[in-house]
C-alpha cells in the first residue's frame, strides 16, 4: 500500500482532477439585460439598456446588438459588472429586441440573453387634407376624429396628427372656403402603431 502511495506522489506526470479541469473551463454567466428608463420610447427617441454580469467578477465586457443576434457592438464593464449603453431606436414602431453575451478577461464567451423593448408612434394618426378636385392639400381644414371627439386644424401643408388610444375611428373634415369643402373616411382602425391616411374634402353641393 505505502509503495503504490509513493508511485502517486512522484510519478513524473501529475494529472489535473476532473473538478479542477472544470473550473478552468467555466465560461461566464450570461448577462442580465434591463431597461432603466422603462421598456417603451417614443419613435424616434433614444433607450438607455443596461447589462449586469450578475456578481461574476470575471466579466470585463459585453457584446450586444438590437434587431439580430450579429452582436456587433461592445461596452466594457464597470467595477460594478454592470454597463450601460444608450441608443437611437430609429422610427421602426413595434417590439424590439435585444441580444447580448458575456466575456470575461480570458475572451471566454457566455451563452446568449435576450430582451426587448417597445417603440411607439408619438402621432396615432396622421394624414393630409386635400381638395378632390386639385389634390392639392387644404390649409385651415377642421379635421375630426369620431367618437373620440377630437378636433385639430390642417397646416400649411395640408397635414394634420392626432393621438389617441387604439380602437375604431371615423373621419370628417370639413372646410369653410371659399369654396366650402367635406368628407369623410371609412372607419379606421388604430392600433397604437401610427397610420397615415389622406382624407379627400369634396365640393359643398351649395358652394
Amino acid at each position: 500500500m505505502a509503495a503504490s502511495l509513493l508511485l502517486l506522489a512522484t510519478g513524473s506526470t501529475l494529472m489535473a482532477s476532473p473538478a479542477s479541469a472544470a473550473v478552468e473551463a467555466k465560461v461566464p454567466g450570461p448577462p442580465v439585460i434591463d431597461f432603466p428608463d422603462g421598456n417603451s420610447v417614443s419613435a424616434g427617441g433614444q433607450l438607455a439598456i443596461r447589462f449586469a454580469a450578475s456578481g461574476d467578477t470575471t466579466v470585463t465586457r459585453f457584446r450586444y446588438s438590437v434587431g439580430n443576434t450579429s452582436l456587433g457592438s461592445e461596452v466594457p464593464a464597470a467595477q460594478d459588472g454592470t454597463a450601460t449603453v444608450t441608443i437611437d431606436v430609429g422610427n421602426v414602431t413595434g417590439e424590439r429586441p435585444v441580444y447580448a453575451v458575456s466575456v470575461d478577461r480570458r475572451g471566454r464567451i457566455s451563452s446568449m440573453t435576450q430582451g426587448a423593448f417597445t417603440v411607439y408612434a408619438v402621432w396615432s394618426l396622421q394624414g393630409r387634407a386635400l381638395d378632390a378636385n386639385t389634390w392639392l392639400p387644404v390649409e385651415g381644414a377642421t379635421i375630426r376624429l369620431e367618437p373620440a371627439g377630437v378636433e385639430v386644424v390642417t397646416g400649411p401643408d395640408g397635414i394634420f396628427q392626432v393621438a389617441v388610444d387604439p380602437g375604431l375611428y371615423t373621419l370628417t373634415g370639413t372646410y369653410a372656403g371659399p369654396p366650402s369643402l367635406s368628407g369623410s373616411s371609412q372607419p379606421l382602425e388604430l392600433d397604437g402603431q401610427g397610420l397615415w391616411f389622406d382624407l379627400l374634402l369634396f365640393p359643398d353641393s351649395a358652394s
